[in-house]
C-alpha cells in the first residue's frame, strides 16, 4: 500500500488516544490512513523524517482575536497562528451579530487557518474599547444586547459559532453600572440558543461568586490565571471555595495569557493547588504580539516551565479545545479517519527568558519551536517568532 505521505520516526503525542511513542503517521486524501511502528516497509509518495522531533495533532489555539481592519485587536490568523504551528483557532467573540456575516465572509471563509468563533453578546463585537476612539466599551449601551438578533446570527452560523462570548470588566460597562444586567442577558442568550456561556472577568466590578453562579457545565471562565479582582484566588492567592464547586460541576478554565492576565504567581499557585486550566491559549491580538505572548508556543512553554508534562500541556491545545468545538473525531487527534492537521515540533534546549503580564521574568531550560505543520495534509509555510 502506498500512501500520500509517511512522517516517520517521530515521537507521536497524542493525548485523545494515548499515545505517547515513536510512531510513523500516514496520510491519505487529506486524513490520517494509519499509525504505523517503524520498519513497516509500506511507501509514500512524500516522506518526512521526524526523527527526534515530537509529532502532534495540529495545534488549536482556544482564544484569538482574528478580525483585523474591522476589530482594534484584529490579526490576520494565517500569518500569526497557522505560520507558527496553529492549524485551528477559536475566535473569542471579536465579532457580534451585526458584523458576523462580514467576518464569516472575510476571515472565517478565506483564512487558511480553520477558524471558529464565540458570538459576543454585544451586536457590535470588539470594534471599541477604553483607550481608543470612542473610548466606549462594549457593554456602554445594554440596547446592543438584542436577544433576537443573536438567535438569528447564530441559526445562520451554527456550524461555526460555538458559544456567546460576555466581556465582564467595569470599564467597558459604565463603571460596572451595567454588568449585572448584562450578565443575566448573555446568560439568557446563551440558553436561548443552546450554546455554552463563556464569560471575562478581570477586574469585574462583581464578585467572582457573583459570576460564577450564573455558570453552568460547559461554560468557560477565561482569563483565570490573574490576580486582579474577579479571579480565581484570594489576597493569600488561596482558591475560593466556589472556584472547587463549580469546577465539580463541570464550569471549565482557559487561561487566555493575553497582554493583562497571566502572572507567574498566580499560575504556580493554582497548579501547586491541583487547579489545572482545560485550555491553554494565547489570548492573541495586536497589543501582545510582540510580547508577552509572541504565539501558543510560547505560552505552552510558560506551563511546562512551570512543570506540567508534555502531554498534559499538548491535550489542552489539541483533544479538549477539539471537544469543546464538537470536532472530536477531526481535529485535536491523529487517530485514523482524523483530519491530518498534524504539528512537528523541536524541542530546544538552552536559557529562554519568559516574559508575564506583570513584567516578571523567569528563565525555562527548554522551549517548543514548530519545524513542519499540515493543515488537511498540505504541508504549509512557517515564519519564525514575533
Amino acid at each position: 500500500m502506498s500512501f500520500d505521505l509517511l512522517i516517520q520516526n517521530g515521537h507521536v503525542i497524542d493525548p485523545a488516544t494515548g499515545l505517547n511513542a515513536v510512531r510513523d503517521v500516514a496520510v491519505t486524501g487529506g486524513r490520517i490512513a494509519a499509525l504505523l511502528e517503524p520498519g513497516h516497509g509500506q511507501s509514500a509518495g512524500q516522506t518526512l523524517n521526524a526523527a527526534g522531533m515530537v509529532v502532534v495533532p495540529g495545534l488549536i489555539d482556544f482564544h484569538v482575536h482574528v478580525f483585523p481592519g474591522v476589530s482594534h485587536f484584529g490579526i490576520d490568523a494565517d500569518a500569526t497562528c497557522l505560520a507558527r504551528g496553529v492549524t485551528t483557532v477559536l475566535d473569542f467573540g471579536t465579532a457580534g451579530e451585526l458584523i458576523f456575516d462580514g467576518f464569516r465572509r472575510f476571515v472565517i471563509d478565506q483564512s487558511r487557518t480553520r477558524v471558529f468563533a464565540l458570538l459576543h453578546i454585544a451586536s457590535q463585537g470588539l470594534i471599541s474599547s477604553p483607550g481608543v476612539t470612542p473610548a466606549l466599551g462594549e457593554l456602554h449601551d445594554l440596547r446592543y444586547l438584542d436577544i433576537p438578533g443573536l438567535e438569528r446570527c447564530v441559526e445562520r452560523h451554527r456550524d461555526r459559532i460555538t458559544g456567546i462570548k460576555l466581556r465582564l470588566t467595569a470599564n467597558l460597562a459604565e463603571n460596572g453600572r451595567n454588568e449585572a444586567e448584562a450578565l443575566r442577558i448573555a446568560r439568557e442568550g446563551a440558553d436561548r440558543v443552546g450554546l455554552p456561556l463563556v464569560i471575562h472577568s478581570p477586574n469585574s466590578s462583581l464578585s467572582t461568586e457573583h459570576v460564577l453562579s450564573h455558570m453552568k457545565a460547559g461554560d468557560v471562565l477565561t482569563h483565570c490565571f490573574h490576580a486582579k479582582h474577579c479571579g480565581l484566588v484570594d489576597e493569600k492567592l488561596k482558591v475560593l471555595p466556589i472556584v472547587r464547586d463549580k469546577l465539580a460541576e463541570g464550569v471549565l478554565l482557559d487561561v487566555g495569557h493575553g497582554a493583562g492576565s497571566f502572572g507567574f504567581h498566580v499560575a504556580r499557585a493554582l497548579l501547586d493547588q491541583d487547579i489545572l486550566p482545560h485550555f491553554i491559549s494565547s489570548d492573541l491580538h495586536v497589543y501582545n504580539l510582540q510580547g508577552p505572548v509572541h504565539d501558543l508556543l510560547t505560552t505552552l512553554d510558560k506551563f511546562v516551565h512551570l512543570g506540567m508534562s508534555l502531554p498534559d500541556v499538548i491535550a489542552r491545545a489539541t483533544s479538549l479545545p477539539a471537544k469543546f468545538l464538537g470536532q472530536s473525531g477531526d481535529l485535536g487527534t491523529l487517530q485514523p479517519g482524523a483530519l491530518a492537521d498534524i504539528t512537528i515540533l523541536e524541542t530546544q534546549t538552552g536559557e529562554f527568558p519568559l516574559r508575564d503580564t506583570e513584567n516578571q521574568v523567569e528563565t525555562a531550560s527548554r522551549r517548543l519551536e514548530v519545524r513542519h505543520v499540515f493543515r488537511s495534509g498540505v504541508r504549509q509555510g512557517l515564519l519564525p517568532r514575533p
